[in-house]
C-alpha cells in the first residue's frame, strides 16, 4: 500500500517537474524574441523638378468692320485681312488671339473693351484711297489701306492705332494692270500682306516681334 502510495506521488511529482520545465521553455521562447523595424534608407535630399515659368500670354479679341456703308472694297477682301492678320498675331508665341468677327465697328470695340478684364480688343477697317479721286490725284497711285486700333482692357483707352497702305493693283509680266474706272483690281498678295503689317504694328505696341519667314 505504502508502495502504491509512493508510486502515485512520485508520478504526480514528474508530471509537475515536466509542466515547470514546459513553462519556462515556453517563456524563454517568448522573451528571446524580438521585432525588427525596417527603416527606410535615405540615399539623400529628394530632387524636385523644377517646372519652367510660363510666360503670361497677351490676349487680344480681332474683330474688323465690313460693314461700312461706303465702302466699294469687296467683302472677301475684309475677311482675308481679318484672317491675315489673326494668323499673323498668333504666331507671336505669348500672343493668344480670339476673332470677333466681320461686323465690328468701332463703337462695339469700345463697348467690348470696357466689359474685358484680360483681353485688348482690336479692331480693324479696310477701305481704298481709289473711292476717293482727291487721293488718287496726290498720289498718283491706287491704295489699299487698312486701319487698326487696339483698346485697353476695362478703360477702353487707345493703346495704339494707326494705318498701313498697300497698292491695290497687280504687277504683271506685261507691266501694271491698272484698275478700270469702276473697279480696281485688288492684288491678293497686297491685301495679305496690309493685313500682316497691321498685325506686327499691333505686335510693337506691346513690345513683341515676329521673326518673318516670307
Amino acid at each position: 500500500m505504502k508502495l502504491r502510495n509512493f508510486q502515485i506521488l512520485l508520478l504526480f511529482g514528474l508530471g509537475l517537474a515536466a509542466i515547470g520545465a514546459a513553462s519556462a521553455q515556453s517563456g524563454r521562447r517568448s522573451g528571446g524574441s524580438t521585432t525588427t523595424t525596417t527603416t527606410p534608407s535615405v540615399s539623400g535630399p529628394k530632387t524636385i523638378d523644377k517646372k519652367p515659368v510660363v510666360q503670361p500670354k497677351i490676349q487680344l479679341l480681332v474683330g474688323i468692320n465690313s460693314r461700312t456703308p461706303t465702302t466699294t472694297v469687296p467683302f472677301y477682301i475684309f475677311d482675308t485681312v481679318l484672317d491675315n492678320c489673326i494668323r499673323r498675331l498668333g504666331e507671336a508665341e505669348i500672343v493668344f488671339v480670339t476673332s470677333a468677327g466681320n461686323q465690328l465697328n468701332r463703337a462695339a470695340a469700345i463697348k467690348a473693351a470696357k466689359s474685358e478684364t484680360i483681353r485688348y480688343v482690336v479692331v480693324l477697317d479696310v477701305g481704298s484711297d481709289y473711292v476717293d479721286p482727291r487721293n488718287q490725284a496726290k498720289n498718283g497711285l491706287n491704295e489699299l489701306y487698312v486701319d487698326y486700333a487696339v483698346f485697353e482692357p476695362e478703360t477702353a483707352k487707345v493703346k495704339m492705332s494707326g494705318r498701313t497702305h498697300q497698292r491695290i493693283y497687280q504687277t504683271g509680266r506685261g507691266g501694271v494692270s491698272l484698275p478700270s474706272k469702276n473697279s480696281p483690281v485688288y492684288s491678293d498678295y497686297a491685301v495679305k500682306q496690309a493685313a500682316r503689317e497691321a498685325a506686327d504694328r499691333i505686335l510693337e505696341a506691346f513690345d513683341i516681334k515676329v521673326r518673318d519667314d516670307w
